[in-house]
């Protein structure tokens, strides 16, 4: 009896460590929240985002992304020598195009 009592703790320790490791997906995701979490003023809805494994080999993956992006911000600008720039001092960043 103990011996099954025994078996089952460890069965289920091993589902709960086996169930909680993070997907690719799940890496991919984090990845893309972290690269758009620029500024804190920018409010970006990545939830209709998908991702879809690719490839994956031995320890590489390749996880495609696609969908689109809600954006709602306001980017502060500035004219110099007559060219528009960022104001850096607004705090406002752009780091990559987003396209709506």
């Amino acid at each position: 009896m103990k011996k099954i009592v025994c078996l089952g703790i460890i069965l289920s320790v091993l589902m709960i460590f086996g169930c909680g490791k993070a997907t690719v997906e799940d890496e991919a995701k984090d990845f893309v929240k972290k690269q758009f979490n620029f500024d804190n003023t920018v409010k970006l809805d990545t939830s209709k985002l998908k991702y879809a494994v690719t490839q994956e080999k031995d320890n590489k993956a390749t996880v495609k992304v696609s969908g689109t992006i809600d954006y709602e911000g306001q980017i502060f600008l500035i004219k110099e020598g007559g060219k528009w720039k960022i104001e850096k001092e607004k705090g406002a960043q752009v780091q990559q195009d987003v396209i709506h």
